[in-house]
């Protein structure tokens, strides 16, 4: 069958492969075209439209290529159709042949009154007994076909219920090796064709066996295989094996009658339905019909019965859109492929099947709408493949995380529980070898202690683990970035001031931003210093910052915690686990930490947030009684002069009472 029409999904080796070698569409080529609406029929047995002298405008007109029975319904006999035509000086040098279309069922083709072909037969010396559906090829003698007008007249028999004609084109004279030529590159395009549904289906069937579970694997591949076979059974080279017109046709309607099952076989596996009820009867029919076939060995009763058969095919199609639309609402992954694929198909087959009856002159996109099938739904499966992929690989990443994870609370219980353990062990040798009551009070307190310490420090130990094996945030979420501090912040514990333009929002893990300055307002070490300021601001990219200012007059303090902060924690301590959490959240959220000592009293923590910020002209806050232009946003040195001088103002409000040296003399 000529394709013309190829999908953007057909692979391009097919593609650039019909470029080079595609010659049908050279009208420079054909001689004469024969197709048209001024073919004069003739629904009588009579051979007088045989003669030359016949008057062709007594002839009701036509279209060729076309279904005669369409036409007369009731009439069962011979039909004449014939036409006249030019042969030009250049074209009579040459050796001429006359190349037809499918015809249905048996022909007879006079040139100037004398028979050149019958039944696939050049000048019918013996012709096939069955042959419909065939392309003809019928040379013609040089001394028959004359320069200037000819004329052609073709005999149609046909005891088929509902096609009689020559249904599909090419009608045309040309060159005797163009004809066959160009036969044989049809028949090459389907079977490339079948070689692409053949590589289909060996792929899934290898993977079926890599995956028994994969069910639809095995029946995606038994649907190609099938129409394959199908296709094959069709195919002109296919008499290069054996010359047997029944045993092929047989061969091709076997197929035909089980293709139907096997796909809606394939679309319960790929969807995971259930059977309908009455599946398996329908198999059993198809069967029945197959059989009946072989009782009845006559090709003309087998057409004449798929004729009406493949009506089905379309309840068939539509049964499968229904299923699929079904699988839509479910929002089921690969239904979108699968019902455009449907469609297509659809289109294709309805197509087929008004060309077989001659309603329609247009080339089959029979093996092309089923190749998109085929690799769309190969897309499909693939596509599900790599999500059991992913989620296989999710679930084991789960287990690893799970696993590193109890590797490392055992190393942490054993570097931080193990002292507080022997300590609560030595405490309770005590405890039993029996002291005085005033000295077991204070034992089991000093035990309640440690077993608080120690549920303390699990706590931080799980959490920590928990942290390190994560690799980046589960959820996200969006929202405005001022009015979520507020709520996090806790008012009591720590002084802060919010320099934020209020239509900032940050994208980010709530949960972990939340627990993340928390844990930095609670920061044991932090409650050694004084003041614990908090200004959290924004810099000119949009993006927060929180600046805790912590002062202590004792420079060492600062220096001492500021070398902690930055050291790794390979010694373990229950303040280093906490800051540990910190920093690991911090690597979570995607934050910059920054550490510094400013006039060797103050300690400066940094922590930069990815934020979205509004428009740079909206960034100024308006303030009542001031005007838009003298507002401006203060920058970084600007808030550390005005927190440093607020510190100070507090200080010299401190009062301090000096010892009187004077009185002690006395």
């Amino acid at each position: 069958m000529k394709i013309r029409h190829l999908s953007i999904l057909s692979l391009t080796t097919i593609f650039v492969l019909f470029l080079n070698c595609n010659r049908t569409g050279n009208e420079g080529s054909i001689a004469v075209s024969l197709q048209g609406e001024d073919w004069g029929i003739q629904f009588d047995p009579s051979t007088e439209i045989l003669n030359p002298d016949f008057n062709i405008s007594s002839l009701e007109l036509t279209m060729v290529p076309g279904n005669f029975r369409n036409i007369n319904h009731s009439y069962r006999g011979p039909i004449w159709i014939r036409k006249s035509f030019e042969i030009t000086k250049d074209q009579h040098d040459q050796s001429l042949a006359l190349q037809l279309g499918r015809i249905y069922q048996s022909d007879e083709v006079f040139i100037n009154g004398v028979l050149i072909g019958k039944n696939n037969s050049p000048f019918g010396e013996n012709p096939d007994l069955y042959s419909f559906g065939r392309p003809r090829i019928y040379p013609i003698p040089h001394n028959l076909i004359l320069e200037g007008e000819n004329n052609i007249v073709i005999k149609i028999d046909s005891d088929l219920s509902t096609s009689a004609g020559i249904i599909t084109g090419p009608i045309r004279i040309l060159t005797y090796e163009e004809a066959i030529e160009k036969n044989l590159y049809d028949s090459l395009v389907e079977l490339i064709f079948v070689g692409f549904y053949l590589f289909i289906a060996l792929f899934f069937f290898i993977n079926y066996f890599k995956m028994r579970d994969k069910k639809e694997y095995l029946s995606f591949s038994i649907l190609a295989l099938i129409f394959s076979a199908f296709e094959l059974a069709r195919n002109e080279s296919r008499f290069f094996l054996w010359d047997s017109f029944a045993g092929y046709k047989f061969i091709e309607y076997g197929f035909l009658l089980i293709l139907p099952y096997a796909f809606l076989k394939f679309i319960q596996d790929f969807f995971e339905l259930k059977r309908f009820k009455y599946q398996l009867v329908y198999l059993v029919f198809q069967f029945v019909f197959l059989l009946v076939f072989l009782i009845i060995p006559k090709p003309v009763f087998w057409y004449n019965f798929i004729g009406y058969w493949d009506i089905h095919l379309l309840f068939v199609i539509g049964y499968a859109v229904y299923l699929t639309i079904q699988k839509l609402k479910d929002n089921m992954r690969g239904a979108w492929i699968h019902i455009i694929a449907l469609c297509y198909l659809l289109y294709a087959i309805l197509k087929e099947v008004l060309i077989e009856r001659g309603y329609l002159g247009a080339a089959s996109s029979l093996e092309t709408s089923f190749l998109v099938y085929l690799l769309l739904m190969t897309l499909a499966l693939r596509f599900q493949f790599l999500l059991m992929k992913r989620k296989l690989q999710n679930r084991f990443d789960r287990l690893k995380e799970a696993d590193s994870m109890r590797e490392k609370i055992f190393f942490y219980m054993d570097a931080m529980i193990t002292k507080p353990l022997l300590n609560m062990k030595e405490k309770l040798k005590i405890f039993r070898e029996g002291v005085e009551k005033t000295k077991e009070k204070t034992i089991l307190k000093e035990v309640m202690g440690i077993q608080s310490s120690i549920d303390s420090v699990m706590d931080d130990i799980i959490e920590l683990s928990r942290l390190e094996v994560m690799k980046e945030v589960p959820f996200r979420d969006q929202i405005n970035f001022v009015s979520f501090i507020k709520d996090v912040i806790p008012d009591d514990e720590i002084t802060y001031s919010i320099k934020v333009h209020p239509d900032t929002e940050i994208y980010n893990s709530l949960d972990l931003v939340n627990s993340i300055v928390v844990r930095l307002v609670d920061f044991p070490p932090f409650k050694e210093f004084s003041h614990n300021d908090l200004i959290i601001t924004q810099d000119l990219k949009g993006n927060v910052h929180f600046r805790f200012l912590l002062f202590h007059s004792n420079p060492k303090v600062t220096t001492r915690l500021f070398n902690e902060l930055i050291e790794s924690y390979e010694t373990l301590s229950p303040n280093k686990v906490k800051w540990a959490i910190i920093r690991e959240i911090a690597r979570l959220l995607g934050a910059k930490m920054d550490f510094k000592i400013i006039k060797r009293k103050y300690l400066k923590i940094d922590l930069g947030l990815r934020a979205t910020a509004p428009n740079q002209s909206q960034m100024p806050v308006k303030q009542p009684g001031i005007p838009p232009s003298s507002v401006r946003v203060p920058t970084v040195k600007e808030d550390w002069k005005v927190t440093l001088k607020k510190i100070w103002n507090r200080l010299k409000e401190i009062e301090i009472k000096l010892p009187d040296l004077k009185k002690k003399r006395k």
